[in-house]
C-alpha cells in the first residue's frame, strides 16, 4: 500500500471528527441560544424545521451535485458553509434570522456529511479492506470533544457570541487543512456524468436499513435522558450517562467493526449488531432502574454502532460507478430516520407512556435482520 491512503484515511477521519464537533457545538448549546432570543417551545421547533428542512433538501440535491464536482470539492464547500452557520446562529437577531442561520447550518451539515461519506468509500476502496465504520467513530469522537467544550464554557457563562465563532474558525481551518492536504486527488469514480440519474434499485433495502438505524438512534439522541428522568426518576446528571454510555460504546465498536466484518462477513455482523441492540432496548423498557437504564443505553450504542456505517459502505459498493450517487440516496433515507424517529415519540409516549414509545422505535431495528442478506453482494469482495 502507499502513502496516499493512509495519508487520505487520516485526513478524511479528521474532517468527520470537526463535522461531529461542529454539529455537537450547536447542539450542546441550543438552552443558551434560546434563552438568548427569549423563545419558547414554539419559537425553538420553528427553528429546528429550519434545521430539519436545509438538512433534507440538501440530501436530495447533494448526490448531483458531488458528480459534478467531486466529493474532494464537496467537502470544502460543505466545511465551510457548516462553519459559517455556527456564527450566524450566535448573532441571530430575532426568530427570523434564527430560522435562516440554522438552514444554513443544516445545508452545511448535510453537504459535507454526504460527501465526507462518498470520499470514504474511495478511500476504502484504495485500502483494500473495511475501514468506514473507523470514519464514523471518529464522528462520535468530535461529537464527545465538542459537546465536553461546549459544557466547560456554559459552566463558565461564555456566551455563545463568543464561543460559536471562535468554535466555527478553528473547525474550518482543520477541515480545510484535511481536506486539502489529506484527501485523494484526482476524480472520483462517475464524476462527470449526468448528474441526474436515479440511483439503482438494489439501494433499496440498504436505505431501509440505513432508515431504521438512523430512527433507533436518533431516538436514543433525543429521548434517552428524558425517558431516564421520567420513567426511572433519575436525577439530570445521571440520566445525562445514558447518552455517555451510548455514545462511549458507538465509537468502540466502530474502531472493530470493520475488522469484525471483514472476517466474519457482513450479514453476521448487522445479524448480531440487530440481536445486541434489541437486548439493549429490552433492558431499558423491562427493569425501569436508573442504573440499568444506563446501561441498557450503552448495549443499545454497542448494537447500533456497525449498522449505519457498514450499510452505508455496501451501498458505495453497489454503485460503484458512482458512489456518490448511491450516498446520497442512502443518506437521505437515514436522515429522514433521524428527523421522523424522534418526532414520533412524543406523540407515542403521550398516548400510551415513554416505554411503549421507545419500544416501537426499537422494534423497527428488527427489519435488519431480514434485510442483512441484501448486503452479503457487496461484501463479498471484501471479505479477506
Amino acid at each position: 500500500m502507499t502513502a496516499e491512503p493512509l495519508r487520505a484515511r487520516v485526513g478524511v477521519s479528521v474532517v468527520f471528527a470537526a463535522c461531529g464537533a461542529a454539529f455537537a457545538t450547536w447542539a450542546a448549546r441550543v438552552p443558551a441560544v434560546q434563552a438568548d432570543l427569549g423563545l419558547g417551545p414554539g419559537g425553538l421547533a420553528v427553528g429546528l424545521f429550519g434545521l430539519a428542512a436545509g438538512s433534507v433538501v440538501t440530501l436530495l440535491a447533494a448526490g448531483p451535485l458531488i458528480t459534478m464536482i467531486g466529493s474532494r470539492a464537496g467537502a470544502l464547500v460543505g466545511a465551510t458553509i457548516l462553519c459559517v452557520g455556527l456564527p450566524l446562529v450566535a448573532f441571530a437577531p430575532n426568530l427570523e434570522g434564527f430560522v435562516a442561520a440554522l438552514v444554513v447550518l443544516g445545508i452545511g451539515n448535510s453537504l459535507l456529511d454526504v460527501s465526507m461519506n462518498a470520499h470514504a468509500a474511495r478511500v476504502e476502496q484504495a485500502y483494500g479492506r473495511p475501514i468506514f465504520a473507523s470514519f464514523h467513530a471518529f464522528w462520535n469522537i468530535g461529537g464527545l470533544a465538542g459537546s465536553g467544550v461546549a459544557a466547560v464554557l456554559a459552566a463558565q457563562r461564555v456566551p455563545v457570541a463568543a464561543h460559536f465563532p471562535v468554535a466555527g474558525a478553528v473547525l474550518l481551518l482543520v477541515a480545510l487543512a484535511a481536506t486539502t492536504r489529506g484527501f485523494l486527488a484526482g476524480p472520483d469514480q462517475g464524476q462527470g456524468e449526468s448528474p441526474f440519474a436515479l440511483p439503482g434499485r438494489g439501494l433499496i433495502p440498504v436505505g431501509v436499513i440505513v432508515f431504521c438505524g438512523f430512527l433507533a438512534e436518533g431516538t436514543v439522541n433525543d429521548w434517552s435522558a428524558v425517558y431516564l428522568t421520567t420513567v426511572t426518576d433519575a436525577s439530570h446528571a445521571v440520566a445525562s450517562l445514558g447518552f455517555f454510555a451510548f455514545s462511549i460504546a458507538m465509537i468502540a465498536v466502530r474502531l472493530v467493526a470493520d475488522r469484525l466484518s471483514g472476517r466474519i462477513g457482513i450479514v453476521v455482523v448487522m445479524r448480531g449488531a440487530t440481536l445486541v441492540a434489541l437486548l439493549g432496548f429490552g433492558l431499558v423498557i423491562a427493569v425501569p432502574v436508573a442504573g440499568v437504564g444506563v446501561l441498557g443505553f450503552g448495549v443499545v450504542g454497542l448494537g447500533l454502532a456497525a449498522i449505519v456505517p457498514l450499510a452505508w459502505s455496501s451501498a458505495a459498493r453497489k454503485q460503484p460507478d458512482n458512489p456518490g450517487r448511491a450516498v446520497s440516496a442512502i443518506a437521505t433515507c437515514g436522515y429522514l430516520g433521524f428527523l421522523v424517529g424522534p418526532v414520533l415519540v412524543g406523540p407515542l409516549a403521550a398516548a400510551f407512556g415513554y416505554r411503549l414509545a421507545l419500544a416501537c422505535a426499537g422494534a423497527l431495528v428488527v427489519a435488519v435482520l431480514f434485510l442483512a442478506p441484501a448486503l452479503d453482494d457487496a461484501a463479498a469482495g471484501r471479505r479477506r
